[in-house]
């Protein structure tokens, strides 16, 4: 707990993106694989139970500091954090701990889920008396199920790879799935994460989706990104953001939140696409018109439980698709955008099916041109364009300063 007790100040205390690569590195690559496990799911966005509530937390820190409960209040109010009120009102520490975050977790926060007042009161002093105050604080925020840090997914990915010496893409796609809170993280788990890639893992992916590409907003004029003709510009669509990944002879959706909503779409899981294909694209509710409809139609579809079939034919899904990732079980993200476009517009022909299309292209003489047909807009139920360089690889994440993919907003 102290060396990610630690880590957790040396992140919150800094904005400097250089000074957060290199501490979580130096964790990393000190800390034992079954700790760095459980760190880089919290660190990655994973969120802890609740095990104790916080007026429990509140009453034992106020007994065990023996404090009166209008001090621990005016206390509460002046600092307005309950992990950081807690941490500075508790006498010092009798004993040193050197127990690890994975014990932590698994043996001492995990069971107080669900445990009877006295056992949490008597756990809970025993914790404190070995615990400085940033382990106390720390321990509050995991047993209070608040913690957060400013650190982004992409970071740790970053930091991930530099240790590893493996590609950052190859991290990012391990990672998927990996703040899933129905799966303990374990060394094991961690080990993989950071092992050098295997002739095998290609084909031991599963249905898990590629790390979804982002784009940056655009901003200022459009001519300082040169020439029209070095881009690839199509309409940005109000839908979910989606990958459909077809492996084993199964379909998987996967959704940017990493939420696997293959149920929620019978129309798309059903799609006969060949084997060891990846779609990238915006799932949508489609008109008599050919349009797309408002995403508020799409929340009807999210929202049920039980799909009738008057929903699924009142309001039909499709996935429009706009690049391809995976194609007979080959990676094509190191592709330029062309030659992926030119194999997704190949596909989407080939199968010809109503409930999977392709995001048209939008061509112009000019960038101006194309600034008049971007009023049309709101008209056709779209947000704005999405403005692509040709020769652009399939990236991860939003990477600061790498500007291949811009979204072009009403």
């Amino acid at each position: 707990m102290r060396e990610f007790a630690r880590l957790y100040t040396e992140l919150d205390e800094t904005t400097a993106t250089n000074r957060k690569l290199e501490a979580l590195q130096n964790y990393f690559g000190s800390a034992a694989p079954e700790n760095a496990a459980w760190a880089v799911y919290f660190l990655a966005g994973g969120k802890p139970r609740q095990a104790v509530p916080s007026k429990l937390l509140r009453q034992y820190a106020i007994e065990y500091a023996q404090l009166d409960e209008w001090l621990f209040d005016e206390s509460y109010s002046a600092v307005g954090d309950m992990a950081e009120t807690i941490a500075h009102i508790l006498p010092p520490a009798t004993r040193d701990s050197d127990v690890g975050l994975a014990e932590w977790m698994q043996e001492r926060i995990g069971p107080l889920r669900g445990a009877d007042p006295v056992t949490i009161r008597e756990a809970l002093f025993n914790y404190w008396d070995e615990l400085d105050w940033r382990e106390r604080f720390l321990l509050t925020k995991l047993i209070g199920g608040g913690f957060r840090v400013g650190v982004s997914k992409l970071l740790v990915t970053r930091a991930l790879s530099a240790l590893a010496a493996v590609d950052a893409k190859l991290i990012a796609q391990r990672l998927m799935g990996w703040t899933d809170g129905s799966v303990r993280p374990t060394a094991a788990g961690f080990l993989q994460l950071i092992a050098a890639q295997s002739d095998e893992e290609h084909k031991l992916r599963g249905g898990q989706p590629y790390p979804f590409f982002l784009a940056h907003q655009l901003q200022g004029e459009t001519e300082a990104l040169g020439e029209l003709k070095d881009w690839q510009v199509e309409w940005k669509y109000d839908g979910i953001r989606a990958q459909l990944v077809r492996r084993g002879g199964q379909n998987y959706l996967w959704s940017r939140g990493e939420d696997l909503i293959t149920e929620r779409f019978p129309e798309l899981a059903s799609l006969a696409l060949p084997e060891g294909t990846v779609l990238d694209g915006e799932v949508l509710i489609w008109t008599e018109v050919d349009t797309p409809a408002p995403f508020a139609d799409l929340q009807k579809r999210i929202g049920r439980k039980t799909l009738s079939p008057k929903i699924l034919k009142d309001l039909p899904a499709v996935l429009v698709a706009y690049d391809l990732l995976e194609e007979e079980g080959v990676d094509l993200r190191t592709l330029a955008q062309r030659e992926r476009r030119t194999l997704l517009e190949a596909l989407v022909k080939k199968l010809d099916k109503e409930q999977l299309k392709i995001s048209p292209l939008i061509h112009a003489n000019s960038w101006h041109e194309l600034a008049l047909v971007r009023t049309e807009s709101r008209a056709r139920g779209v947000e704005g364009m999405m403005v692509k360089a040709m020769g652009a690889q399939y990236g991860v994440g939003r990477t600061k300063n790498v500007g291949t993919w811009w979204k072009w907003k009403v």
